[in-house]
């Protein structure tokens, strides 16, 4: 029997994800593998304002190549970010609805976190009180609730490309940009219960963690990093050269040269509200916008024609 699907494509700063998904039982979606394409759309946009030339080019390729397998199958285009900020932001989400016939559109940072913490939260139980945090390529989102409702969010500009200066930092650089992290965290309105971490930055963490020689979603999923080891594996890649970090265990080539900016954003999190570890999960803004059903939201499609 065929199944109606739904696909979601994240139009992100440092990479593009694409999942697909159906459901055979009313109210439960079953969802395909993410598949992902680095691409550093946001990269030296605070210096240039603008999106990335060869960036868009390769987010270009990247649709292209995933345009067959999505004839006649609904897709939302959920741009963050990179594409909110910059000049030519709705110029090319333009681009896009003209070479692919998609919904797309750039969502804000709140809105961003409310999906990623729908994501993520979707499973727990209505009494855990639940932080959760998705740190980007080129935003840094919180929010903060329990049973599907949120108390409190926030974007913050802080994200693991806008952040990598080169390479390797050095030991002042690594020290600077953690206190300038860490005086950017606000007070929560409440304490969570439980941290959820989501996005490449943490769940590469927790690759890490697990000496992944290759990714698995499934172990990958609800695996709790404690701080100490968040800070051991930050001084292990600081002291490591760039081609030796390529070679890390769980850590993609293409993310070896932004993870320790990532990373510490991460620690500066944990640090500002004495938070003892972190639970990892593959479920965030994707899965949120299934949750959601924006496929069917008239206020997207809206938007869609506006913007």
């Amino acid at each position: 029997m065929e199944y109606q699907k739904y696909a979601v494509i994240d139009i992100g700063s440092n990479s593009l994800r694409l999942m697909t998904g159906w459901q055979e039982v009313p109210g439960t979606w079953i969802f395909s593998p993410k598949e992902l394409a680095t691409t550093r759309l946001g990269k030296d946009i605070d210096e240039t304002h603008h999106l990335s030339p060869a960036g868009m080019e390769a987010s270009f390729a990247a649709m292209e190549g995933w345009k067959e397998q999505l004839t006649g199958v609904p897709v939302c285009a959920v741009a963050t970010s990179a594409v909110r900020e910059a000049i030519d932001g709705q110029a090319f989400l333009a681009e896009v609805r003209a070479r692919f016939g998609w919904h797309c559109r750039a969502i804000s940072g709140l809105e961003e976190a409310s999906l990623s913490f729908t994501g993520a939260t979707a499973s727990l139980s209505p009494d855990v009180t639940a932080a959760v945090i998705d740190i980007g390529g080129g935003s840094s989102e919180v929010a903060v609730g329990r049973g599907g409702d949120l108390c409190w969010s926030h974007s913050y500009p802080m994200g693991a490309v806008r952040f990598t200066r080169g390479e390797v930092m050095s030991h002042q650089a690594v020290a600077h940009l953690e206190n300038r992290c860490y005086q950017e965290w606000l007070p929560m309105q409440v304490q969570p219960d439980l941290l959820i971490g989501v996005g490449g930055t943490l769940t590469t963490l927790a690759a890490m963690d697990l000496q992944l020689a290759v990714y698995d979603a499934e172990k990958v999923e609800g695996h709790r990093v404690s701080y100490d080891a968040l800070c051991g594996h930050i001084e292990r890649l600081q002291a490591m050269t760039p081609e030796e970090r390529r070679h890390v265990p769980g850590l993609q080539p293409k993310r070896s040269d932004i993870i320790v900016a990532g990373l510490l954003i991460a620690k500066s999190f944990l640090q500002r509200y004495h938070i003892p570890a972190i639970t990892v999960s593959e479920r965030d803004l994707m899965e949120g916008v299934f949750f959601r059903h924006s496929f069917h939201d008239a206020a997207w499609n809206s938007r869609d024609r506006q913007s």
